[in-house]
């Protein structure tokens, strides 16, 4: 699940001596609680600049590793791998085989209903917006894209056969990716503003996920 800002653009932020926007501020202050990091602080900036680095690109990613190892030890797949090694191309495949396709993908979406959900803030003309918005994004994304928000959405750039969307509240687009489902907040007013967040979002697959 993503949540705050992307790692590489928060540390550009903080890299050099510019003055940072309270925007800027408070996407980076989001970024450091949910990593367990102190507030910034003038003082700071430069060692809070290097931890998120090295959280984004080996914390992370080696703390994901050792849970994937763990998990394929407690499940007969590593005994299957061990003993069949030419089954591992087949459980795990490469990039090249997603070849992600726009009309399949939307194909295989369940859209939000009227009936979906008990939160009223979230009227039938929010969700077709925002529907229509994900819809044109998908409609018009690059094959590069299309792979990158896959990844994102399901934690891998294979489409599964059913994929979820829900409404929700909130500053950016997350997902659950266990459970295949992309979350979109329901405050974008123009696909521009949704079109760049999106793609802010779908960017984190290559360092992780942020909150998993």
């Amino acid at each position: 699940m993503w949540n705050g800002d992307d790692p590489s653009i928060a540390n550009l932020k903080l890299e050099g001596g510019s003055i940072l926007s309270d925007k800027d501020k408070q996407s980076i202050q989001d970024l450091a609680f949910a990593w367990d990091l102190p507030s910034l602080t003038e003082n700071n900036r430069r060692w809070l600049f290097e931890k998120l680095l090295i959280h984004a690109v080996i914390g992370r990613v080696t703390r994901q590793i050792k849970q994937l190892r763990r998990g394929l030890k407690e499940t007969p797949l590593w005994t299957l791998m061990t003993k069949r090694p030419d089954t591992v191309a087949l459980l795990f495949p490469k990039d090249v085989a997603g070849n992600v396709c726009a009309e399949v993908l939307l194909q295989r979406i369940t859209w939000p209903r009227e009936d979906d959900s008990d939160d009223e803030d979230c009227s039938i003309e929010t969700k077709c917006r925002m529907s229509g918005y994900l819809r044109q994004f998908i409609t018009n994304a690059t094959p590069a894209e299309l792979t990158n928000l896959v990844k994102f959405w399901t934690g891998w750039e294979v489409v599964p056969q059913s994929l979820s969307v829900e409404i929700i509240g909130g500053r950016y687009p997350t997902s659950s990716t266990c459970f295949e489902t992309l979350r979109i907040p329901g405050h974008y007013k123009d696909y521009p503003s949704f079109k760049n967040d999106i793609l802010a979002c779908i960017c984190t697959c290559h360092t992780g996920f942020g909150l998993v």
